[in-house]
């Protein structure tokens, strides 16, 4: 009988003995940080507190937050790594970047343990998501210095699956060589990745239900999290499409399992997590449907630890139990808070807006982008690009507009100036970005 955990010890453990980890871990990783980075000895200065003094939760709650534009800021005067190096270089063994999704992309270390121990997470997450060894696992992510490539493949081979590195590009070419292969296959890629797939395969006139990707495994994007996008992937390949989240600076990854009844932590021992609210920064304790900020603290990274990262990420978490046994918290993704933007007093979420263009499918695609021309305060009708479906009239494509902007006005509660661009425009081979702040010289390429 196949095991239905990848580390039953770990992903089993009740909750006071995690509470009970963590804290046995907090004070050493602490203290590795003030005795190798002044970066992180100033973190405990500005708080008036010694390494030692912090045992849990309420004490590190007094420490203050670390932003990622920190480290960007020393790897643009030239550092190679940034301001929270901790280990020296001849411990290094591999330089990676984030995706830079949301800004430029920071490069990041790892030592041997730090390489090992975000394969753990990945084939934590990766086993919860249904994928087993002896699997054919294309991966279709960037290999190209981000974290998604090389780190995340390791995932896939420490668990036992079958890895072809392929990369990004040559579509073509990969679509005719999965439909040589008679064995089952599967995909990691982005969510935006599997739709522009499907595309070139009818360019090619093939059918992606007949090319054999029996399973999908998606990050990178929070497509999956949008209504309706899930079911458009498996509907298109007829495969079962799971989602992993991941954050680069940590190896962090969280996966659903079969219930999908949101991620499941997959980082017990290795990060702790605290939930804040984005306003007030205050913390917040995790309660059965809690909303609020995930912040990040390294328990045994090696060469770039983190203490108090704030992801800007906004989530819904859940503390009940899982009928899969996993007693981790769980969570749903519903959107970035450094993504919202506000339009005449309106919070506005790219992912809102991507859910509120999945019911004009087929007609849309469902692939769009935001473009903010002007400086906040936004009261003027933010474009909105919109893949139109090829072969639609001329008219047609007029009335979509018209319904694509009511559509966004009703589910969204602003007002929307919407541009029908060609299929195939906005859809890419890599992360697809859904906002882009025009002002600041922000442009897609």
């Amino acid at each position: 009988m196949t095991r239905r955990y990848w580390n039953e010890e770990v992903e089993t453990l009740p909750q006071a003995d995690i509470a009970r980890l963590e804290s046995e871990r907090l004070p050493a990783q602490l203290a590795y940080m003030a005795a190798t980075s002044d970066f992180f000895r100033a973190k405990f200065d500005q708080a008036g507190l010694a390494p030692e003094a912090v045992t849990g939760r309420d004490e590190l709650a007094r420490l203050p937050f670390m932003e990622k534009r920190e480290l960007a800021a020393a790897q643009a005067d030239g550092s190679l790594i940034g301001a929270n190096l901790c280990a020296p270089l001849d411990e290094v063994v591999r330089i990676q970047a984030t995706g830079g999704t949301t800004g430029q992309p920071l490069r990041i270390a790892f030592t041997r343990q730090d390489v090992a121990d975000y394969s753990e997470m990945g084939a934590r997450a990766l086993w919860a998501s249904g994928c087993r060894p002896g699997e054919i696992v294309f991966a279709c992510m960037n290999y190209s210095l981000y974290a998604g490539g090389v780190s995340d493949h390791m995932c896939f081979e420490t668990l036992g699956a079958a890895t072809l590195p392929y990369g990004v590009g040559q579509s073509k070419r990969l679509l005719h060589m999965m439909a040589g292969m008679r064995d089952p296959l599967a995909i990691w890629a982005t969510p935006s990745y599997a739709v522009r797939l499907a595309e070139v395969a009818a360019e090619e006139g093939l059918s992606p239900r007949k090319i054999g990707l029996a399973k999908g495994y998606f990050s990178g994007e929070a497509g999956l999290q949008v209504p309706g996008y899930r079911a458009r992937i498996e509907e298109a390949w007829g495969l079962t499409a799971a989602d992993v989240y991941g954050v680069g600076e940590l190896g962090l990854h969280c996966g659903e399992c079969e219930f999908r009844t949101g991620f499941h932590y997959a980082s017990t021992g290795f990060v702790l997590t605290e939930l804040i609210d984005p306003e007030t920064t205050q913390p917040l304790a995790f309660a059965e449907g809690a909303v609020g900020e995930f912040v990040y603290t390294s328990l045994r990274r090696e060469a770039g630890p983190v203490l108090r990262l704030r992801s800007h990420d906004l989530m819904q978490v859940f503390t009940e139990a899982c009928e899969c046994g996993r007693t981790s918290f769980r969570f749903k993704v519903l959107g970035r808070s450094d993504d919202m933007f506000i339009v005449k007093g309106v919070n506005v979420f790219p992912l809102a807006v991507q859910a509120a263009l999945t019911a004009l499918q087929p007609r849309l695609t469902g692939e769009f982008r935001i473009l903010l021309d002007q400086a906040p305060p936004i009261d003027y009708a933010p474009r909105v690009q919109v893949e139109v479906a090829r072969g639609l009239p001329e008219a047609a494509v007029a009335e979509l507009v018209a319904e694509t902007r009511a559509a966004v006005r009703r589910d969204c509660n602003f007002t929307a100036a919407i541009e029908p661009v060609p299929q195939g425009t906005i859809a890419s081979e890599k992360k697809t970005r859904r906002l882009y702040r025009i002002y600041q010289g922000d442009a897609p390429e």
